[in-house]
């Protein structure tokens, strides 16, 4: 069975999407095939020896709009070429962004193949209204126009943001499915090995992407500043925007320590095993972020941190209340303490997670089997 996944954006970006792909490609019937583009981070260059990735460049920021308009519509119609060349069985069509190049497939290349479709993101209509996102906006219309009423799959990463995109598109409420972003089982097993710190003070970690405007991580940065003694901070990512680096630097406590080169997600196990407790900063400012049960935290915990995340963050909310057990802590971040807890939370190194990416992909994979002749 040929199973071709087109995700248009760097599939380095997103480590659910290249789990999805590992855990695929071990299914001994299929032949599984991407479509993506190179990321501009830095970061190395996802292969794997039984997943043929095809990366088409279709943006830069050096370019002219119209080179970049151009670009992107290249993007669509190389990919929907070698897609129709490809034969797919199955297409999994991966974000709003990666629809131009399926909607050609069946339409323009009158090709045909199963049709399911996954969103990393939520998106609602205002989103769509924002600068640059002017084609993302031409994608989700003929995705909700042409492609929604194709697809027998379509899924979101919680309840909550696969009811937000049935309401904003009208999606049959029998082909909605959520599929949350889970990591590896032998990622989960890895990291529930604990190294403990032996550090006098709690040891946190923020990992993951920030701007002064959509987190609070210059106010979370000066707290803890103020308490050197009891508390430390690491924050890696190589997606922090540079305004976030300049106020971190800015405010120069020696209890925190800045890493903007990142970790490669395969040796995140053994590193969140040194840390006490695992931060979320969003503000929340989008659904998408109020509606959101990050990949992060579900790493922090399997690494048996405590998690700390936003009042304004409501599916984690939901997710604490739907596993007590775990050791997920709602805080006001524009209102802290002012006195530095020892402890908050109670994590426990011997929590077993009952949450993988195998598990989470095991009905995908089901309706795609049984689907086929």
């Amino acid at each position: 069975m040929r199973v071709a996944y087109v995700h248009i954006l760097p599939l380095e970006y997103y480590p659910p999407a290249t789990n999805s792909l590992e855990i695929m490609s071990q299914r001994p019937e299929w032949t599984v095939r991407a479509w993506s583009s190179p990321n501009h981070r830095g970061l190395p260059t996802w292969t794997h020896p039984r997943v043929a990735v095809t990366r088409h460049v279709y943006t830069q920021n050096k370019l002219s709009a119209v080179q970049r308009l151009l670009g992107y519509l290249l993007w669509h119609l190389r990919t929907a070429g070698e897609l129709a060349a490809f034969k797919p069985d199955v297409i999994i069509s991966i974000e709003p962004h990666s629809a131009i190049a399926i909607w050609m497939y069946f339409n323009v290349f009158r090709c045909a193949a199963r049709l399911f479709i996954h969103h990393h993101e939520l998106y609602v209509p205002e989103d769509f209204e924002a600068a640059g996102m002017r084609l993302v906006r031409i994608a989700a219309r003929l995705e909700k126009n042409d492609l929604f009423s194709r697809a027998e799959w379509i899924s979101e990463t919680n309840r909550d943001r696969l009811n937000l995109l049935a309401v904003n598109a009208g999606i049959d409420p029998d082909k909605g499915r959520v599929l949350p972003n889970y990591p590896q089982l032998e990622w989960i097993q890895r990291a529930a090995t604990r190294t403990p710190s032996h550090s006098d003070r709690v040891r946190i970690i923020y990992l993951g992407s920030a701007s002064l405007e959509h987190s609070f991580i210059e106010e979370f940065a000066h707290w803890i500043a103020v308490h050197p003694d009891v508390l430390s901070l690491d924050v890696i990512g190589n997606n922090i925007a540079e305004d976030a680096w300049a106020a971190l630097e800015k405010i120069g406590a020696s209890n925190i320590s800045l890493n903007s080169h990142g970790i490669s997600y395969h040796r995140l196990p053994e590193t969140l095993g040194s840390y006490d407790i695992g931060v979320i900063l969003y503000r929340g400012l989008t659904k998408n972020f109020v509606y959101n049960v990050p990949n992060k935290a579900i790493e922090y915990l399997a690494a048996g941190l405590d998690v700390w995340y936003p009042v304004q963050m409501l599916s984690m909310k939901t997710f604490a209340e739907e596993s007590p057990h775990l050791p997920l802590v709602r805080l006001d971040f524009a209102n802290l303490p002012a006195a530095a807890p020892q402890r908050i939370g109670s994590a426990d190194s011997n929590i077993i997670l009952s949450f993988s990416a195998e598990a989470a992909l095991e009905p995908m994979i089901e309706q795609i089997e049984s689907g086929h002749k």
